[in-house]
């Protein structure tokens, strides 16, 4: 595992040893990296950018690392969460917020293993459910974003189609209410056959 220097502001031990074959130090580099260096690299990144919250140019002079690089590894990070959690459209702050609760939560889970009485298991178990909550309201709100956002965009595009004069409308169908079975299968009806005339 790697060891973390007490000094936010120090990379990583296993990086700067990794780093040591470097001819010279002075100057960013860009690549070619190994397949263990450029994991290296992105673990020190991802430590510095979402445990610290440094910006790609300062994890990339602190790394004496090209700062494009920097930034692809930051974006393979983002993509990589937004993978995971099977998200779309979301924004990147609330990525970063939901990681680090995350990795606090590890944090505490490791120290709940070693806690010694009962005292310190209860404030660190009472710390995991708050770091639970704050997750799940994030998630909770993030998904209302999403769709108040379609919602929106859904109504902007059919004002345009009607300032335009065209004939077809969109409608979001992420809300879910309660029909008769009647009105269900005549709703359905109505899609079906629309669909049907505009070869969808």
């Amino acid at each position: 595992m790697a060891q973390v220097s007490k000094d936010p502001l120090d990379v990583s031990s296993d990086f700067i040893e990794s780093g040591k074959s470097l001819k010279n130090t002075s100057s960013k580099r860009s690549g070619p990296y190994s397949k263990d260096e450029k994991i290296k690299r992105q673990n020190e990144v991802h430590r510095l950018h979402f445990e610290y919250g440094y910006s790609a140019r300062k994890i990339a002079e602190l790394m004496k690392v090209n700062r494009n690089t920097i930034n692809d590894d930051i974006i393979f990070w983002y993509n990589k969460i937004s993978h995971n959690d099977e998200v779309l459209d979301i924004e990147n702050s609330i990525l970063v917020i939901i990681q680090r609760f995350n990795v606090q939560r590890s944090r505490l889970r490791e120290s709940l293993d070693k806690a010694e009485n009962f005292q310190q298991k209860h404030a660190i178990e009472r710390m995991i459910f708050d770091i639970d909550s704050k997750i799940l309201n994030t998630r909770l709100k993030m998904e209302n974003s999403v769709i108040r956002i379609q919602k929106f965009g859904i109504e902007y595009l059919n004002n345009w189609l009607k300032k335009n004069k065209k004939n077809e409308r969109y409608m979001a169908l992420l809300d879910t209410i309660s029909l008769s079975e009647k009105a269900h299968q005549r709703i359905s009806k109505i899609i079906k056959e629309d669909r049907k005339k505009i070869g969808v």
